[in-house]
């Protein structure tokens, strides 16, 4: 019997070792394809969830910039006759809410208790820089402001002498995070949370980022925070009704650049309103008086149909001869045209009447409900609004003081908005939330404000 050459022949050992190494070879390369495997799959779902944050962030910019379009086409087309065309049109689909090819879009905001398509209007609320308005902060807040006045009042004006429940710069410094307060008008609604005696709660209440949206966060009790009622009401504390973002001038009722009266000419004001020229020279010599307002024309240009009788007389009272006074539509059209400050000074902007809630309204005219209850009903019946404040004269039981308080709080326009704008995937549905403060005084509108959550 043959044997096989010595060096043909395979020990036991040798061949059990190389199949363990296959063996172990196969599994490590299995491991390392199923980790490849796992590695290509979450940088795929990284990829697509990225790509769909990204349609999610542009289609909500799509809601900010839709938005902007037609605040400039009405601003640039208007129609003066209809105060709520405006908001009419940023309501409607395209603009409030719309699609792109790989999202939507929402905007939304809340006010009066309840949501409103469409951005928030920063002229419903009283502009905590306007000395006018500024003192009903009292009625608003009572009785939590109460001393609290004085230290906004000293935080907004410019010397470093306190109030006498006031602080000032000196108390600020003595802090153990010391800073100063701004000696100036104030640039955001949150800044109030520095001013002695404010907290953070009290500015913001539920809304904690300030996006004047209801949150899951805001509505879920003591789950998250910050604490809230879960009743489905946003309550946001005092920037429900404050603001520092309302300008003054604004869109004019022809499209056309507002006039200065200060530096325009007899010639401009016949152009532009067709008023007669002794009208138009009196308005202009009126205007470099610097304790002239314009709203000193509706205080004075009382209605003929409604002039109230004499005590002593039958016949209606009669201005004198020398005397020049404008019709309704001369007033309106005034405030519509011109303005006493250049379009890169402007004023602090008042309260819409056409928009501030009906909570604001009895909340400021506390004892007083049967004005806002008049109020509310002209704006109820009047389909376009209330155009001018020449209509006010028509409200029940006016007469020239009360007249004359009501001017020093409403305008008919706004021209700051908050637009909170969030965009949806098609896809994971992300969302991503962009929240933009815009200026439409001017043209092209300016933004004041962006923030992406």
């Amino acid at each position: 019997m043959s044997r096989m050459p010595r060096s043909t022949r395979q020990p036991h050992a040798t061949r059990g070792l190389a199949i363990v190494v296959v063996i172990w070879a196969v599994a490590i390369s299995g491991l390392l394809s199923a980790s490849l495997l796992v590695f290509a799959g979450r940088l795929s779902m990284q990829g697509t969830e990225a790509q769909d944050r990204i349609a999610a962030r542009w289609a909500a910019r799509s809601g900010i910039e839709a938005t902007i379009a037609k605040m400039a086409e009405i601003s640039t087309f208007p129609e003066p006759d209809d105060a709520l065309l405006l908001y009419l049109q940023l309501e409607t689909d395209g603009v409030a809410s719309g699609d792109t090819k790989g999202g939507s879009w929402r905007i939304r905001h809340y006010a009066d208790r309840m949501e409103w398509r469409g951005p928030m209007d920063e002229h419903s609320k009283i502009n905590i820089n306007d000395e006018d308005l500024r003192p009903y902060i009292n009625i608003l807040f009572y009785p939590l402001a109460f001393g609290l006045y004085d230290s906004i009042t000293d935080w907004l004006d410019e010397d470093d002498e306190p109030s006498a429940l006031g602080v000032e710069r000196d108390w600020y410094l003595s802090l153990d995070a010391r800073y100063e307060p701004r000696n100036g008008p104030i640039r955001h609604i949150a800044e109030m949370e520095l001013i002695a005696g404010l907290e953070s709660e009290d500015i913001r209440g539920e809304d904690w980022n300030l996006n004047f949206q209801l949150d899951l966060s805001e509505d879920d009790g003591e789950q998250t925070l910050p604490y809230d009622e879960p009743d489905h009401v946003l309550d946001a504390g005092w920037s429900e009704y404050l603001t520092a973002r309302t300008r003054g001038g604004g869109p004019t009722g022809s499209g056309l650049p507002r006039l200065w009266l200060k530096s325009a000419t007899v010639n401009d004001l016949i152009t532009r309103m067709d008023l007669p020229a002794e009208k138009a020279q009196d308005l202009i010599s009126r205007a470099m008086d610097d304790n002239f307002k314009l709203t000193d024309l509706v205080a004075e240009n009382q209605p003929a149909d409604l002039i109230r009788q004499s005590r002593f007389s039958t016949q209606p009272a009669s201005p004198d001869d020398d005397t020049i006074t404008f019709t309704r539509d001369e007033v309106t059209w005034i405030l519509q045209e011109t303005g006493l400050k250049p379009q890169h000074r402007p004023t602090w902007g008042k309260i819409n009447i056409n928009k501030a809630p009906s909570t604001l309204l009895y909340d400021v005219f506390q004892d007083e409900e049967r004005i806002v209850d008049d109020i509310l009903s002209m704006r109820a019946s009047q389909a376009q609004g209330i155009t001018s404040l020449m209509d006010l004269w028509y409200l029940p039981n006016m007469d020239e003081q009360l007249m004359s308080r009501l001017l020093t709080m409403f305008t008919t326009q706004s021209n700051v908005f908050t637009i909170t704008s969030r965009g949806k995937s098609g896809g994971s549905q992300q969302e991503v939330e962009i929240i933009a403060v815009v200026d439409r005084s001017t043209i092209p509108i300016q933004i004041l404000e962006y923030r992406e959550n």
